[in-house]
């Protein structure tokens, strides 16, 4: 907690540099709120697609000033508790549904060793409580999108109206169109569908009880992301330019963006299109050791080492013997795909936006 004694403090022991990242990515292969739409509202998967693309467009696209990236889940909340969630039903359904990234906890385990970690994510705070019992609880501390079930309850039409709602949602397609991120541009007919139904359903056509339940919500937004960022900064009295944040989602972008700005590690693990653009270090891999190697190398020697690092990547060196960690080294070499780490500044942004979007779906996908 924020001011209490820290006996390294007293003795000149100040941590230099800190870690932040999200759950989906780094630690989570998959996504715990799409997870739980899909178990509650029928045809669930798509719904929750459909809030995000209308997160997204409204956020990145049109630039609305009332608009912030990540508020999927208030928008989620209303008809999560018209089809019955409840605290414990979340929380199972989201320990139920999750899958770690191969080697999530050790990599936790050891970057928790060596700095201040933190943990921020839009996920439900049960969500998160199920990931954290998995993860063996490292020491980190973390914050998320807080919301008590058994508050505010929706009465039997109130249910009945967001249900219909959410089937009248369903109907909509969500199009598989890409558009520059923050260039102004004409949407597509179906976009526009979207962005005018949901500003009614999500606004004046919302029933009142659900209308409550939103507004009860404080998501962990973009912005509320960099918010913490910023107040972790001015507790720990640890600069950006001695942060590494790995970020997957649109949500990270702010938080990345200025990371990346102050020389800071800004890394996007298997991140979205906006994740990679605001990054200076993209890694494709479906473990998380690779995080904890370039966020080790940061720690010891800072940010031109991981940039150096990443010039160099590739199997030979991490098994010489200039390989910066010799157990994280041979852990690497033991995978059965070695991961790719690219100098974003280096590379084409669109090749590696692509590849990074499909290795970020690959990894969406259940293990056979």
């Amino acid at each position: 907690m924020a001011g209490e004694f820290d006996p390294t403090m007293e003795l000149g022991l100040v941590a230099e540099k800190m870690f932040v990242c999200g759950c989906r990515g780094f630690l989570a292969r998959n996504d715990s709120l799409r997870d739980i739409c899909a178990h509650f509202i029928p045809d669930g998967g798509h719904f929750y697609d459909l809030l995000c693309r209308y997160d997204s467009l409204v956020t990145y696209v049109l630039g609305r000033d009332d608009s912030v990236a990540g508020e999927v889940p208030k928008f989620a909340l209303p008809f999560l508790k018209a089809y019955g969630a409840t605290n414990y039903l979340i929380y199972k359904t989201a320990k139920e549904s999750l899958r770690l990234v191969d080697n999530a906890p050790a990599a936790m385990v050891y970057l928790s060793e060596l700095m201040p970690t933190y943990i921020t994510t839009s996920s439900f705070g049960q969500a998160l409580m199920a990931l954290e019992e998995k993860l063996g609880a490292p020491l980190c501390e973390s914050e998320c999108t807080e919301y008590d079930y058994a508050t505010g309850q929706i009465g039997r039409i109130g249910s009945k109206a967001l249900r219909d709602l959410a089937s009248e949602m369903n109907s909509l397609e969500v199009p598989d169109i890409t558009y520059q991120f923050n260039v102004p541009t004409s949407l597509d007919s179906r976009d526009v569908k979207i962005i005018q139904k949901l500003d009614h359903f999500l606004g004046d056509g919302m029933p009142d009880e659900g209308r409550l339940a939103m507004e009860s919500c404080q998501p962990m937004t973009a912005s509320k992301k960099a918010y913490r960022l910023l107040d972790l900064r001015r507790n720990n009295g640890i600069d950006l330019d001695g942060t590494a944040y790995i970020g997957n989602d649109h949500t990270d972008y702010q938080c990345m963006s200025l990371v990346k700005d102050s020389n800071g590690l800004s890394l996007s693990f298997n991140g979205s299109e906006i994740a990679v653009r605001g990054s200076n270090i993209a890694v494709i891999s479906g473990s998380a050791t690779v995080g904890a190697v370039l966020a080790g190398v940061f720690y010891d020697k800072g940010i031109q080492a991981v940039l150096d690092l990443a010039d160099r990547w590739d199997r030979g060196f991490a098994d010489s013997g200039d390989f910066p960690d010799r157990y994280l080294g041979d852990k690497l070499l033991a995978e059965k795909e070695f991961p790719k780490v690219y100098a974003t500044d280096d590379v084409d942004l669109d090749d590696l936006c692509e590849e990074s979007g499909k290795m970020r779906e690959r990894m969406m996908e259940p293990k056979r």
